[in-house]
């Protein structure tokens, strides 16, 4: 590939764009330049979203824009959404748990013994009628926090380890504010 990295859409609405990759990697950091290339390389969801059996690839994203002057000036997520229940995972980074996130009912957080966050974790939401209304694979689970926009009621709440070993919490959900659940791993 040379000193540059070159990505060409296949519309007419795009133009031609180079990154020189000195320049970017000296000036943005290694993890804003490794962002920009991402985004480059794959422009659309389609190529990496696999689906599964009752999944579609992706084509939502949550966007958070970041402090004035930063590069990128957003970050993005995958958004999900199973049976009308909309979620996402962050938390990755000092950046990203300095974020203000969207108001969803519910803030998962995921932690292995005393400090460690935990990422990977394999979740269901049981509703009162004992019926399972979501089932997150650890695939989409890439951050120790799991954000999700679920109705006020009660819930159970089932998170699994990559180890097997799985949390079981009751919650009530107010539809007031997010409420925050802690899942520890020893």
């Amino acid at each position: 590939m040379g000193s540059g990295i070159t990505s060409r859409s296949t519309t007419d609405e795009k133009k031609c764009l180079e990154v020189q990759h000195k320049t970017l990697s000296g000036t943005l950091g290694l993890g804003a330049y490794l962002l920009m290339v991402i985004t480059l390389v794959a422009p659309t969801t389609s190529s990496w979203a696999a689906p599964g059996e009752d999944s579609e690839p992706l084509s939502k994203f949550l966007e958070i824009p970041l402090k004035d002057g930063s590069i990128p000036d957003k970050l993005r997520f995958p958004l999900h959404e199973q049976n009308g229940v909309q979620y996402f995972s962050a938390g990755l980074g000092k950046e990203e748990r300095s974020l203000s996130y969207p108001p969803y009912s519910l803030k998962l957080i995921f932690v292995k013994g005393e400090r460690a966050f935990l990422a990977g974790v394999t979740v269901e939401v049981i509703n009162s009628d004992q019926t399972t209304l979501v089932s997150i694979p650890g695939e989409e689970v890439q951050g120790p926090w799991l954000f999700l926009n679920l109705s006020p009621g009660n819930y159970v709440v089932k998170a699994t380890d990559s180890g097997g070993t799985t949390i079981e919490k009751s919650i009530t959900l107010s539809g007031e504010r997010t409420t925050p659940v802690h899942f520890r791993w020893q």
